[in-house]
């Protein structure tokens, strides 16, 4: 049974609930291009792409208006929108404790490794791959490939999590496992190699050997 001991872990939606606050800046700038919305429709367009939701919500001619506009308002969202999931902590303290590492791939600028610093978490990770590193978005898997290449990581032991197919998608496209955490049940068993609804499941079941 294949046991895994290297986790690429995405940010948003997945280590914290950063949701409503990202639901809250494109509903702003819904509000300022005269866009009608709701919060039941925005959720689920998000957990595509940032781009295919602006797409869906404000058509091709508008949508990167809408970016623009998301942008200038997530800035504004302070440290009190990116709070860790339950079980986040006690997650990310059992790779470790268990001989594993703990690696951050996320699309978010710096403000994930400041939140990351602020609850005591930073050094549960070895390594953090974030926007500023330039690399093409996922699902490409040129971040990935690079630190697994510079860590000199055994790939049968590497699984990139998220909360989007696009997270999943990256970690195939690399040559590795992909896992999904969905809590809410947004998507299918065959959309991922694994995937889970509660974070302390991951640990336990895919270091254990699947």
């Amino acid at each position: 049974m294949q046991e895994y001991r290297c986790f690429f872990w995405d940010f948003d939606g997945t280590l914290y609930d950063t949701y409503e606050g990202i639901v809250r800046a494109v509903r702003k700038g819904m509000d300022e291009m005269g866009l009608a919305h709701s919060d039941a429709d925005i959720l689920p367009l998000l957990k595509t792409t940032l781009r295919q939701a602006c797409l869906a919500l404000a058509g091709q001619d508008r949508a990167d208006e809408l970016l623009s506009h998301y942008f200038m308002h997530a800035q504004d969202e302070g440290p009190e929108s990116m709070k860790p999931f339950p079980g986040c902590a006690e997650t990310l303290r059992g790779v470790v404790e268990a001989g594993g590492v703990n690696f951050l791939y996320t699309h978010r600028n710096n403000t994930a490794l400041e939140a990351l610093k602020n609850d005591g978490l930073i050094d549960l990770f070895r390594d953090f791959i974030t926007y500023e590193a330039g690399f093409p978005d996922k699902p490409a898997p040129d971040a990935l490939n690079w630190i697994i290449d510079l860590h000199r990581l055994d790939r049968r032991e590497c699984v990139m999590i998220g909360d989007r197919i696009i997270d999943a998608q990256a970690g195939r496209n690399a040559g590795i496992a992909g896992a999904l955490y969905d809590p809410d049940g947004f998507f299918r068993p065959e959309d991922a190699d694994f995937v889970f609804k509660r974070l302390e499941d991951i640990p336990e079941k895919l270091m254990q050997g699947c």
